[in-house]
């Protein structure tokens, strides 16, 4: 096989820990260098309101590329094909397509939080669960980039989980708690262009790499069941997730953010059907049947140069996605949990909230090892909680306070019981994504029970 002749290269550890000390003091350099215009919270968290749509795109895909995006697709794709495009390609474009549909009402509601806006439409005691809701899933989507980034990047330098996990998350803490939100858009650039080269690249290195296709790969309704809820639950955990909403608030105009949101949904088909490409490519290399395939792969098979090139491009995909994380989590300490109102001190407070955030994503990342299952439970905890409260607030202006704080009690409730019971506990619950119509049902059920008593 032609790409078998390509590992005769030596590889060298230095040449990974170079680069990402590069890498890193780019990061670390662009946060200094913004943390000087961070003068207020809308500059911190916001960067003034004031985004073009190629920034929008940028901080978009790249926020939203991350660890499961790559890593787990070229898994699955390995595994079952152009099945993979159900792990989190189609979610992630039927996502966007649904924003761009509601871009203008989010516009509208001069967006600062989305507790913020719950408490307008329900009362403080919704927003305090919201909020609640809301920091725990910004740790756990941290959490699991910080898991891809421990074994993903630990596997390449011979280091162990936990080392490389703090390490990761030091770095990423320190770029978000200087520069905020605008070090974190500048930085997707920069993310996004290492991502998409090593894609290229490897696009480009197994051009004459025969594919191994299986009959099986086409098959895109095998345990549909299963892919339909996984796909439900993320698109409705993402559509009310703060992320997107926070990208388009932040917009100079609501053109601006449409057309940012339209580039991403190109960029997204294309990354996703290169992802799972190079999954199936991989299949033709000897070694790659079980454990870290990518990871096995690039270390083993590449030329230095190429082995160095995607090495960063995975690496800055996880990145990008865990620094969003931690400032939304942050954004929810400091205007909703805290309720910081002293317009001289916010920043202060926003650095300090940026350090708990990412701390406790470390924490939890130690503690958890699964990218998949941590944000799939991540995802089901804004599903149940969160989306019918959030979507009613956005179509209709009667309010219900009743309808939404038992709609966020049952199904918000349910899903964090489901989520403990993942680990730890040994109760007779379905897992997730089984789990997600009967938290959804909850939900519903509070809502509408709530809704007729208010109504009363």
């Amino acid at each position: 096989m032609a790409v078998y002749l390509y590992w005769n290269f030596g590889y060298n550890m230095d040449m990974y820990v170079i680069g990402l000390l590069i890498y890193f003091l780019v990061l670390v350099g662009l946060g200094i260098y913004l943390s000087r215009k961070n003068l207020d919270f809308d500059s911190y968290f916001y960067g003034r309101r004031k985004l073009g749509s190629f920034l929008i795109f940028f901080t978009v895909t790249a926020s939203w590329f991350g660890a499961a995006s790559t890593i787990a697709t070229v898994e699955a794709a390995h595994k079952s094909g152009f099945q993979a495009v159900w792990l989190l390609g189609i979610p992630t474009v039927t996502t966007i397509i649904i924003f761009i549909l509601l871009n203008k009402k989010i516009r509208e509601t001069r967006f600062v939080s989305l507790p913020v806006l719950l408490e307008k439409y329900y009362g403080k005691v919704v927003s305090a669960f919201a909020s609640f809701l809301i920091f725990i899933y910004m740790v756990l989507l941290a959490a699991s980039q910080f898991v891809a980034w421990g074994k993903f990047v630990g596997g390449f330098l011979g280091q162990n989980y936990e080392i490389t996990v703090i390490t990761g998350a030091i770095v990423v803490i320190v770029y978000c708690y200087l520069g905020g939100y605008i070090s974190i858009v500048l930085t997707d650039g920069v993310q996004f262009l290492l991502l998409s080269l090593s894609l290229i690249y490897l696009m480009i290195f197994f051009k004459n790499t025969a594919p191994l296709f299986k009959p099986a790969d086409f098959d895109f309704f095998s345990n549909s069941e299963y892919h339909l809820l996984m796909t439900v639950s993320f698109t409705l955990a993402w559509v009310i997730s703060p992320i997107i909403w926070q990208r388009i608030a932040s917009a100079k105009s609501a053109k601006a953010s449409k057309w940012g949101l339209f580039m991403s949904i190109a960029a997204f088909s294309i990354l996703y059907f290169w992802v799972i490409r190079v999954g199936v490519y991989l299949r033709s290399i000897p070694g790659t049947t079980s454990g870290d395939i990518f990871g096995f792969v690039v270390e083993n098979w590449l030329p230095a140069g190429g082995s160095l090139l995607v090495f960063l491009g995975i690496a800055s995909a996880i990145m990008s996605t865990g620094d969003t994380a931690i400032n939304i989590g942050a954004l929810t300490l400091v205007k909703d949990v805290f309720q910081i109102k002293r317009n001289n001190k916010v920043v202060f407070y926003a650095r300090i909230a940026t350090f708990i955030t990412g701390i406790l994503a470390a924490v939890v990342a130690l503690r958890f090892d699964s990218i998949i299952k941590t944000l799939g439970l991540a995802s089901e905890i804004m599903a149940e909680g969160l989306f019918i409260p959030g979507m009613y607030l956005l179509f209709f202006k009667k309010k219900r306070p009743l309808a939404a704080l038992l709609s966020l009690v049952l199904g918000g409730g349910f899903s964090i019981l489901v989520f403990v019971n993942a680990y730890g506990l040994s109760l007779p619950l379905p897992q997730w994504p089984y789990s997600l119509p009967y938290g959804l049902a909850l939900s519903l059920t509070g809502f509408i029970i709530g809704y007729i008593l208010d109504k009363k």
